[in-house]
């Protein structure tokens, strides 16, 4: 799994560890939880950036479509579990040059589209333009726990579902046309790259934080290590200043309705886990009736660092956050048995019988939110259920002490809805997480 790397940096909610500042931008998760040769790590959360206040108005269109299925499968790789995916359609700018990428994790915690280079077509490789900055090409880097990504930032029209944005800066993951890998990014060559399909477990990321650029201001006013660099011919790569247009995006701001945010509608699955499992990502928070989430309670959210407040077995997590691109949950819990520090599931918990445990969210407005989850033995369910993909009691150990990491196990039997900076609705100003039942 993944732990966040802070240098001011955004929020890094357990994964690709995305650098920002002031003005939107967040860091990410990527599941590297693949069993059973993965050993999970935890982590905390990190400043994130302040959001940008120009946002653009929500808007929406009573006969506007706006969902599509949300699969969790096991990706790219056999062992994958617990990766929610969607299907995206690039196009170059334009054009009639358009592949659709199946496979593409939702994460809640990153903003950007990251597309593995492997993924795509040679046609494709050829067509997408490739953004620069004061003519030399533009390049970016994300980093994990034991790895990082590295590639071109390029430029494609974005189709998802029944929604589209034109023109949208994007990350060709592993790109071949890339500069060489800045020592930072690497950070001296003591992460591994993770540039493949196979080692991501997907072909790709669609970061749908509730911020609009993945470093924000920050990046535009002053480069920042191991986010954004040129790499112009025969030189070395250097750090550099990038627009925020010019930055990786939440493309569903850019959607022309439906635009406010996302909600994840996942049914709830079998205590055993099962197969593949397919559920709903909505467009557009409380825009139509599809996603009006009645009977929500919005979450008291930092609007810098993203978290939410939750009280667990009587101890404050005030940095904890939900997080789909997080296969499992991670908290820091010494009473619930790990499993065997010398075998397949060394890190994960493993207590003799099913734990029925609550949480206590604190609300935006009004009493908190109590919410009911469980912990099971991961020897014990793996084990016994080979082939599942969808788990919703499966939980790791986390050094942190202020954040609980409600990972994909919590999105199972409930709508959790991501409200972007800037926007309103639900009584509430954005950004925000809030809860509903189907």
């Amino acid at each position: 799994m993944n732990i966040l790397r802070a240098v001011a940096c955004a929020a890094s909610l357990l994964g690709l560890a995305a650098c920002g500042g002031g003005g939107g931008g967040g860091g990410g998760a990527l599941p590297i939880g693949l069993l059973p040769t993965s050993t999970p790590a935890a982590g905390s959360s990190a400043p994130a950036p302040a959001p940008t206040p120009s946002t653009p108005p929500a808007t929406a269109a009573s006969s506007s479509q706006n969902s599509m299925p949300l699969t969790v499968s096991n990706g790219t790789d056999s062992s994958g579990v617990n990766l929610p995916q969607v299907s995206i359609r690039l196009c170059a700018p334009g054009t009639g040059t358009c592949q659709t990428i199946d496979n593409v994790l939702v994460d809640t915690g990153s903003t950007g589209i990251r597309i593995a280079a492997d993924a795509l077509n040679s046609a494709m490789k050829s067509a997408l333009p490739q953004e620069a900055v004061n003519g030399a090409p533009l390049n970016a880097c994300a980093q994990f726990l034991d790895g990082y990504t590295w590639g071109t930032m390029r430029v494609a029209d974005v189709t998802l579902g029944p929604k589209s944005a034109s023109a949208q800066p994007l990350q060709i993951v592993g790109d071949p046309n890339s500069g060489n890998v800045p020592a930072a990014c690497s950070d001296n060559n003591t992460l591994q790259p993770e540039n493949t399909p196979d080692k991501l477990g997907t072909n790709g990321i669609i970061g749908v934080a509730a911020v609009l650029q993945d470093c924000g201001a920050a990046c535009a006013q002053q480069a920042i290590p191991a986010t954004y660099y040129t790499c112009a011919a025969g030189a070395s790569c250097q750090g550099t200043t990038v627009p925020l247009a010019m930055q990786a995006q939440n493309v569903v701001a850019n959607f022309a309705q439906d635009n406010n945010g996302v909600v994840l509608g996942l049914p709830a699955i079998s205590s055993a886990g099962q197969g593949v499992t397919v559920g709903t990502l909505y467009f557009g928070v409380a825009t139509q009736g599809n996603n009006a989430m009645s009977g929500a309670t919005v979450l008291k959210t930092d609007s810098r660092t993203l978290s939410v407040s939750v009280s667990y077995k009587n101890t404050s997590f005030p940095d904890s956050f939900l997080d789909s691109g997080s296969n499992f949950f991670f908290l820091n819990d010494s009473t619930i048995a790990q499993c065997a520090s010398n075998g397949t599931f060394k890190g994960f918990y493993c207590p003799a019988s099913t734990l029925a445990l609550s949480a206590s969210f604190t609300a935006a407005t009004g009493p908190a939110l109590s919410q009911s989850f469980a912990i099971a033995s991961a020897q014990s369910l793996f084990t016994g259920n080979p082939g599942v993909v969808a788990v919703d009691n499966i939980a790791a150990a986390s050094s942190g002490t202020s954040a609980i990491d409600f990972g994909l196990p919590f999105f199972y039997g409930r709508l959790v809805a991501v409200l972007n900076e800037g926007q309103s609705a639900l009584g509430q100003q954005g950004p925000f997480t809030a809860l509903a039942m189907p």
